[in-house]
């Protein structure tokens, strides 16, 4: 502001400013509005990935965001991503956990199993459970079940035998037994590897249906030789691993036909 002296007059002078509007507001709201948008699209889109999940994976998903503190073996039964095999009926109870019934029961039983094969150190050695869309399998190595060259039952046959048939007792389902042998085992009365695993299948399932009063009706028993060997058998040591019996548990429902003869 500035007085004329000739005059007498005062003269006000304006400056603009040449930052525009925002000299007076800032242009900081614009980086926060675009952070804004940006989350919010984030948002949208995680909305929409998570609806368009199978349930399966939703259940995978949210075990990223599970409580550290929730006992172990909840966790480990919530972990569970196994195919559908027993029918919704066959445990005894209602479920614990926001699985589907068949993935529950199905892996309650291999739980069962690890902790049937676990409790002897030479059992657990010797011994694996695995799955597939059919059943759970246990096997066990024939040197913890049968002494050599026979199909006499040993101590510890006899105990993994009582587990096993606890098994069957707690669930409705049935057992198919399958025996594995080679040359090198046969001897005594059996003239062949066919008949040497043909009675190591039935010694297992004869004590099952006798001794734990388990139903004929539920019991299967197949001799298989070295027709479905685990390793090449290229050495002494996976030819070892090849003499096994198995225990392969399935739902009753299942006709014989399309029960899986290649193993899990």
């Amino acid at each position: 502001m500035a007085k004329n002296s000739d005059h007498g007059k005062t003269v006000v002078i304006y400056r603009e400013s040449d930052e525009g509007h925002g000299g007076h507001h800032g242009g900081s709201w614009k980086v926060a509005y675009a952070d804004f948008v940006t989350a919010l699209m984030a948002f949208f889109l995680l909305l929409w990935l998570v609806v368009s999940l199978k349930p399966q994976r939703k259940q995978e998903l949210s075990l990223v965001f599970q409580d550290k503190n929730v006992p172990s073996k909840e966790k480990v039964q919530n972990l569970e991503k196994v195919p559908t095999f027993i029918s919704p009926d066959a445990i005894k109870g209602s479920p614990e956990f926001k699985l589907s019934q068949e993935n529950k029961l199905k892996y309650e039983i291999a739980l069962l199993i690890k902790e049937l094969i676990t409790s002897d150190q030479t059992v657990k050695s010797n011994s694996g459970v695995s799955n597939d869309s059919s059943g759970v399998m246990m096997q066990v190595n024939n040197s913890v079940m049968f002494k050599p060259g026979s199909a006499e039952l040993t101590p510890t046959a006899l105990k993994m035998l009582d587990g096993v048939a606890k098994i069957l007792r707690d669930f409705k389902i049935n057992l198919t037994v399958r025996g594995h042998a080679d040359d090198d085992e046969k001897g005594g009365p059996y003239p062949s590897k066919w008949e040497l695993s043909a009675a190591r299948a039935a010694a297992a399932t004869r004590y099952l249906a006798e001794k734990a009063g388990i139903a004929t009706t539920r019991l299967r028993a197949v001799g298989l030789a070295d027709s479905q060997p685990l390793v090449p058998p290229t050495s002494a040591e996976n030819k070892s691993r090849n003499r096994r019996i198995e225990f392969f548990y399935t739902s009753p429902d299942m006709r014989p036909s399309e029960r899986s003869q290649d193993g899990p």
